[in-house]
């Protein structure tokens, strides 16, 4: 079966808020060539990520890669996926030559892997929307409303960014057994898209709650991931800072 990311997304949020158990899951599941089950599904979906298309598709998988990072799991770090693409040779690379030499990647910590990816995000976000990017009421937003409670900080982050119906309907779950079969078109995707209330998160507000928590909560932590990220990226994280 091809490793699909939309998939493995929704079981994050369906272990939602308890996403450590989730990850423990997959650490005790053996995968061949890998370590773990694990090290097997980060492997491929950090590189398949920057392809997904369609705002739902982004939505669904940018919003449980960031509840993955929230849960500052030890076992994360662990895991080393590809990095940046290296050059090898200089001039124009053709087909023949691309057979004989492979692509070759440098190795970086998964969690310094999604904070780019969330941030690559974060940078395309703020591109689209421009100025009112800069001029976002911090009053609406509902971090405000939850950063002084007494919760865990992956559980303010959650509840602060998931609509409180995001338990699955019957019709949502239907949707979702037709896109793990494969015979099936892509058009169920439009039907999930209906169904789910994930559908309803602002991705900005997302991202900014979970770049801001990560900032509070674990600062050594943040600022190591922040040296891996290109200037683009720490301008765009350096903004929600700000606010």
């Amino acid at each position: 079966m091809k490793f699909n990311p939309i998939i493995e997304s929704f079981l994050v949020h369906l272990s939602a808020p308890n996403v450590d158990q989730f990850i423990n899951l997959l650490l005790a599941i053996p995968a061949q060539g890998y370590g773990n089950s694990l090290a097997y599904i980060m492997s491929e979906w950090s590189q398949l990520q920057g392809e997904i298309q369609g705002a739902y598709q982004i939505k669904v998988t940018t919003t449980a890669l960031a509840l993955l990072i929230s849960t500052r799991h030890p076992e994360l770090s662990r895991i080393e996926v590809n990095g940046h693409l290296v050059k090898t040779s200089a001039g124009i690379t053709t087909r023949s030559k691309a057979r004989v030499t492979p692509d070759n990647w440098t190795k970086i910590p998964l969690p310094s892997k999604i904070f780019a990816l969330l941030a690559d995000t974060l940078a395309e976000i703020q591109e689209q929307v421009g100025d009112d990017a800069d001029n976002i009421d911090e009053e609406d937003s509902d971090w405000e409303e939850v950063q002084n409670g007494d919760a865990t900080p992956h559980d303010i982050m959650y509840s602060a960014s998931v609509p409180s119906n995001a338990n699955p309907s019957v019709e949502h779950l239907n949707a979702m057994a037709k896109v793990f079969d494969e015979d099936e078109d892509d058009s169920y995707d439009d039907d999930l898209a209906k169904t789910d209330s994930l559908n309803e998160v602002k991705l900005l507000d997302f991202l900014t709650n979970t770049f801001v928590n990560l900032w509070d909560s674990d600062r050594p932590l943040f600022e190591y991931l922040c040296q891996g990220l290109t200037n683009p990226q720490r301008v765009a994280v350096q903004k929600v800072l700000q606010k």
